[in-house]
């Protein structure tokens, strides 16, 4: 089967993209290859919105949606119904290029101005999906290291978490605490 090959912005000259991957017809440099997996990140991002918007203006224009475009895409419905969510309840002017698509579908159950807060928020401290995704649930950091480590043994579950909480309050020289360390004093 011959596939197309397509010139697009921003990916360098001798890199062709088709439908079947890519296709190298001359070396790069690292920072021309660097500059390649940016744009495809962005492109993969780009496409889950584009699917997004499509499958929603079809549904607007021509009561058209997911048993139509999973014949013409081949994905799921599950995927298509995501990429659907996402992108009705993320309006374009919240949308943050500079994150991905999975951040954004963690915020869209938020009211837009809260989405855009935490985007902004998310891209200024470069929280991963997982960060963001916790604290749209209102997890504390030390819920999540508690989900993670093994409470030692003798040590109450209630105790581990009063010294999690607390262990912002140690520096790394030494026990210094906190004027409201549970600990101070001990």
């Amino acid at each position: 089967m011959k596939t197309d090959i397509v010139h697009i912005g921003g990916i360098p000259d001798n890199v062709h993209v088709s439908e079947a991957g890519i296709l190298f017809t001359g070396d790069l440099s690292y920072e021309h290859w660097e500059h390649l997996m940016t744009v495809l990140v962005k492109m993969e991002t780009a496409f889950q919105w584009a699917l997004g918007d499509a499958i929603n203006y079809g549904e607007g224009r021509y009561g058209e949606k997911y048993t139509q475009a999973m014949e013409l895409t081949g994905h799921t419905y599950q995927s298509l119904a995501n990429y659907s969510w996402v992108a009705r309840n993320v309006p374009h002017h919240v949308r943050n290029s500079s994150l991905s698509w999975t951040h954004h579908r963690v915020v869209c159950k938020l009211a837009h101005d809260e989405q855009e807060r935490l985007l902004k928020e998310a891209h200024a401290k470069d929280w991963s999906v997982d960060v963001l995704g916790d604290i749209v649930r209102g997890e504390t950091l030390s819920k999540r290291v508690r989900d993670q480590v093994e409470v030692p043994p003798g040590l109450s579950l209630t105790d581990a978490k009063k010294i999690l909480d607390s262990a912002a309050c140690v520096n790394r020289d030494g026990v210094q605490v906190c004027q409201i360390c549970p600990f101070k004093g001990r």
